[in-house]
């Protein structure tokens, strides 16, 4: 009679059973590659927790991330993308965002819409390590490269950042490696169904960043050079057999063919895209116009460049690439050489310690939470340093990856370094240069872990009789191994470009002692300490005099002191967004109310980070009964509302879900006194309010909607005798562009609030 798995199970012991499916378990267990994945685990932590203190916003940014994220939102809320900004930009990343985008707003949370966009490029993080991983595997055939490599993007400072930014080089980076991982694959394997999809993956990263269209060239050179390779062997001295006449033209026609499918697959993802450019704007525009507008503004005198981007803005969308281009050909035939002039400059700045650079040599951090990372960032730099010259060493060495795979490599870095050096270093324009020399680095560090592996007896006795490590070049070496003399060379030229660029030791020397005084100073400002505040700020002006965010630290430290001159004589105007903001918040000190609204309502918008939550902790507002919300002299005293506006009542803001509003008070606070709220619901019919007092409990409000009333909260009895009070708002949001067809606003908005005073 036959047995089932049915049967056995049934009458198999039940200790059999769980030993079997233990067994199962460690097999499963054995089968993880634990090392790839506490890296893996490492990068989304990493990550996690940059992001849950970065005062980086897009919502409040006028460069780059700003326009992404408003780009986003619009797609996101309306299903329509607008090329509303100075230039046609890539579009995928832009669809990225809008998908996390979105998908807080089908949540009913789209005030955490950014927070999506973050955790999203967690996630994508986490893959880039695996595809890393995979990638430099398969290059240099090691895994111990593979995991190298991997732990480069992992832990690295830039890349750990990039998740809290909504920029453009995480998407270009994971894309860019997924199109080498598969290229490396159709090497091993000859599918061409991994040539296709490299192709489709170049074909995305190049919607993400244009210049990896133009790259698909290099694609075709490493086909036609393994093509070739492939096809060497040996031949008679008059001529080639027939036959192998014929594997010849088979082979080269294979190449074609493969260069046909490769190239039409880049053309499937950007074509489109190219369609769509030419229906709206009547030009052949591949992907965007930023060569050509970055080109002129670099060619052209920095002076000038405000008035530039103003003559762009003015034209039609459609004509500002022409334009651009035409005054980067006059610029070119008067002066051939222009691109040039700057270059030695721009090449040796390249060449230099970046988070060093960021930390202790700039003159602000730009509200990036430098001081928090500097532990991993440091570390960073100690991780770069290691890569950069490991890979220089390799790049430089012997081939052994194939000369197609390392003039493909090369290719890339030559690239990357014109693109620099033609137009202007920002490190994250530098990332794909880093991230080539750090995969090469991975292959050499590994080669060089292997080969200090414990050795055996035999091969001791086998081992050389010339006294040195066969890993060690010597004297002769050089001489009858031309790759340690090219190695060498490229080692040292970086080493003497970094260390020729900056006197390291003395500028972590001086940003030493700017640190023990800025975190004196800041220590001493939140406890309400101002004039050690004031000591410990000084002392680091001390030692970094133009470091601008101590200069805008020790004027709020002298305005809390009344000493409004001194403070506004500390600030170095226009050499920060903070410190428009706290000269504009002096202003608003001393009464001169006009200067105060045009810097606080300006930079408010553009400072690139949540500034409400900023002024809330760092401003010392003078004392008031009441605010009037929206009339440009409210920062300091607000959290939580959307920009200023006004309607035919006067001004007021938005309550954007959760708010908060805090009264320093001329007089305390009396026994019975009542909160007062002048409110308006932002729909038909009535709004539910959450309020509460000085951290007493919630009591709700029933706001009604399309008429301004004054709404009374009691103030809890205990509090009476204080002169400071918080109020704290909660009320559900909508979004006016998903209930009215003809509004544009993608915002998420709760109430209309225009006055809190105590009574």
């Amino acid at each position: 009679m036959k047995t089932t798995i049915q049967d056995s199970e049934l009458w198999a012991p039940q200790g059999t059973i769980a030993a079997g499916r233990l067994q199962g378990l460690r097999t499963a267990l054995d089968q993880i590659n634990w090392p790839l994945a506490l890296l893996v685990l490492a990068c989304v932590a990493l990550r996690v927790w940059l992001i849950s203190f970065t005062p980086l916003d897009p919502r409040f940014s006028n460069a780059d991330d700003g326009d992404y994220y408003q780009r986003a939102l619009r797609l996101a809320v309306t299903g329509q993308y607008v090329d509303d900004a100075w230039l046609i930009r890539p579009p995928l990343h832009v669809f990225f965002f809008a998908l996390w985008l979105r998908l807080a707003l089908l949540l009913g949370v789209p005030q955490l819409g950014v927070l999506f966009v973050q955790l999203a490029q967690t996630g994508l993080a986490a893959l880039t390590v695996l595809v890393g991983h995979a990638a430099a595997r398969r290059l240099f055939a090691s895994e111990r490269a593979g995991l190298l490599f991997a732990a480069f993007l992992a832990l690295w400072y830039p890349f750990v950042e990039s998740a809290s930014v909504l920029f453009t080089e995480l998407i270009y980076l994971f894309l860019f490696l997924v199109h080498v991982w598969l290229l490396l694959r159709f090497d091993g394997t000859g599918r061409l169904r991994d040539l296709a999809l490299s192709g489709l993956a170049l074909g995305a990263a190049a919607l993400t960043r244009s210049p990896a269209l133009y790259a698909a060239a290099f694609v075709v050179l490493w086909l036609v050079v393994r093509g070739w390779a492939q096809g060497r062997g040996p031949r008679t001295a008059d001529h080639e057999p027939r036959s192998g006449r014929a594997d010849h033209v088979r082979r080269w026609t294979e190449v074609l063919r493969q260069s046909i499918v490769f190239g039409a697959c880049v053309l499937a993802v950007v074509g489109p895209w190219t369609l769509r450019n030419y229906l709206t704007y009547g030009h052949l525009i591949p992907v965007d116009t930023l060569g050509q507008i970055n080109l002129w503004l670099d060619l052209d005198r920095v002076s000038d460049r405000v008035k530039n981007i103003e003559t762009l803005r003015a034209l039609p969308q459609s004509e500002r690439h022409l334009y651009a281009l035409a005054r980067a050909r006059e610029i070119l035939a008067e002066d051939p050489w222009r691109p040039f002039r700057p270059m030695w400059d721009t090449f040796r700045h390249i060449w230099k310690a970046q988070y060093v650079e960021d930390y202790y040599v700039k003159q602000s951090f730009f509200t990036r939470p430098l001081r928090e990372t500097a532990p991993l960032g440091l570390a960073g730099d100690v991780l770069w340093l290691a890569g950069t010259v490991a890979g220089l060493w390799g790049l430089g060495g012997r081939v052994r990856e194939g000369w197609h795979n390392r003039l493909f490599f090369l290719a890339w870095v030559g690239y990357s370094l014109v693109t620099v050096l033609l137009f202007h270093v920002e490190p994250r324009y530098l990332l794909p240069l880093w991230t080539l020399f750090a995969l090469y680095g991975a292959g050499v560090l590994a080669t060089l872990a292997r080969d200090r592996r414990p050795t055996t007896t035999d091969e001791r006795l086998n081992a050389p009789r010339s006294g040195r490590s066969p890993s060690v070049p010597g004297l002769w070496s050089l001489v009858i191994r031309p790759w340690y003399l090219i190695q060498f060379s490229l080692v040292l030229i970086f080493l003497w470009l970094l260390l020729s660029y900056r006197d390291y030791p003395a500028i972590i020397a001086m940003g030493a002692a700017r640190e023990r005084g800025m975190v004196a100073g800041e220590r001493a400002y939140a406890g309400g300490d101002y004039q050690g505040a004031e000591a410990g700020f000084r002392e680091a002006l001390v030692a970094q005099p133009r470091f601008v965010d101590a200069q805008v630290s020790l004027a709020l430290a002298l305005a809390a002191q009344g000493r409004h001159e001194e403070a506004a004589a500390a600030l170095d105007r226009n050499s920060s967004r903070r410190t428009e903001l706290a000269y504009g918040a002096i202003a608003r000190d001393t009464g001169d109310t006009e200067t105060a609204r045009a810097l606080l309502t300006r930079f408010e918008a553009i400072a690139g980070e949540d500034v409400q939550r900023w002024a809330l902790e760092w401003l010392r507002p003078p004392a008031v009964q009441g605010v009037r919300l929206g009339d440009g002299l409210d920062l300091g005293y607000i959290w939580g509302f959307s920009a200023g506006e006004r309607d035919a009542s006067g001004p007021f803001r938005w309550l954007e879900g959760a708010g908060r509003v805090v009264l320093p008070l001329r007089e305390p606070l009396e026994q019975g006194a009542t909160v007062e709220l002048r409110l308006t619901g932002g729909r038909p019919g009535v709004t539910p309010l959450q309020v509460r007092v000085g951290g007493g409990p919630w009591q709700r409000v029933d706001v009604a909607g399309g008429e301004w009333r004054v709404y009374r909260v009691a103030v809890p009895a205990e509090l009476a005798g204080q002169r400071r009070l918080a109020v704290e708002l909660d009320a559900p949001t909508f979004v006016p562009a998903r209930e009215n067809p003809e509004s544009s606003d993608a915002r998420a908005l709760s109430l209309m609030v225009s006055e809190v005073r105590v009574q």
